[in-house]
């Protein structure tokens, strides 16, 4: 079976990234990919350090160039990660209706004015005040934001982890919150990425855990896709091995991709891999 394509993928029009978008394209080829999603940031938040800096035009010139360059070879879809959509909803549809993005990754990078991808997140809280915090704003995301997919819906391990030193958390306190957030976003026939970024900074296993995506399989959830979360050609498919397992261990049969926002269901087998419209 080819590798599965990569949707969640960043290059130099993200602040946190200087990888050339044609690179990223390359190193999806050597990976044996068909496909991948670049979804480079646009925050709207003021205290992001992203803020601000997402340059739409030369974006979309840059994916059109890179189309025509691996025409026949790869397919790339022109995504973005944007944060806070149910905040920032105005700026996001502005954003949106500029140009036919394929894929939208949400993302909770902020809460209550807390960064969830850091300790300081945790400040003056508990491990589990911090949990509630995250989660409950996660279901509000889900239910009004602008997404086709929840980004990282654990993200908040990274700040648990620099704070606690906590490779795994004990989400089974906070089921019923992250299980509103699952049941919302399968309602509106969005989905969630398995997100392989922790096993490359030494937090554990890709997330979210497989307890999470058999939650959300039994909310009705149907969409799942795969993310590197890679800033660097190097890191694009790393890990999808066990991403991949988890998909199949919780009982999902496909994956999914996008074209101009409509998604197409991989179905996985063993020996191919075979499209079919949803």
């Amino acid at each position: 079976m080819e590798c599965p394509p990569d949707y969640h993928t960043h290059t130099r029009f993200s602040c946190d990234s200087d990888a050339a978008l044609e690179a990223m394209c390359q190193a999806a080829l050597e990976r044996g990919m068909s496909e991948i999603g670049i979804t480079d940031h646009a925050d709207f938040e003021p205290l992001d350090p992203c803020h601000g800096t997402f340059r739409p035009e030369p974006h979309w010139q840059a994916v059109q160039q890179a189309r025509a360059r691996f025409a026949g070879r790869l397919t790339v879809r022109a995504g973005v990660e944007c944060g806070e959509t149910h905040l920032y909803r105005e700026n996001v549809t502005a954003l949106l209706s500029a140009h036919p993005y394929d894929f939208v990754l949400g993302s909770l990078h902020w809460v209550d004015r807390r960064p969830t991808f850091n300790e300081a997140f945790f400040d003056g809280l508990t491990l589990d005040e911090g949990l509630a915090l995250y989660f409950d704003e996660l279901a509000r995301l889900a239910a009004v934001g602008e997404y086709d997919v929840l980004a990282h819906l654990d993200i908040i391990r990274r700040a648990a982890y620099r704070r606690f030193g906590l490779l795994a958390l004990d989400l089974a306190p906070h089921e019923s919150r992250l299980r509103r957030a699952l049941h919302i976003a399968a309602a509106r026939g969005k989905g969630i990425e398995v997100n392989t970024s922790y096993s490359r900074k030494g937090m554990g296993e890709p997330g979210p855990p497989l307890q999470v995506l058999r939650w959300f399989r039994e909310e009705g959830g149907r969409i799942v896709t795969l993310g590197s979360d890679a800033h660097r050609p190097q890191a694009v498919g790393a890990d999808f091995d066990r991403a991949l397992a988890a998909v199949r261990k919780a009982g999902f049969e496909q994956l999914t991709v996008f074209n101009q926002r409509s998604p197409t269901q991989i179905r996985l087998t063993d020996t191919d891999t075979q499209r079919e419209e949803k």
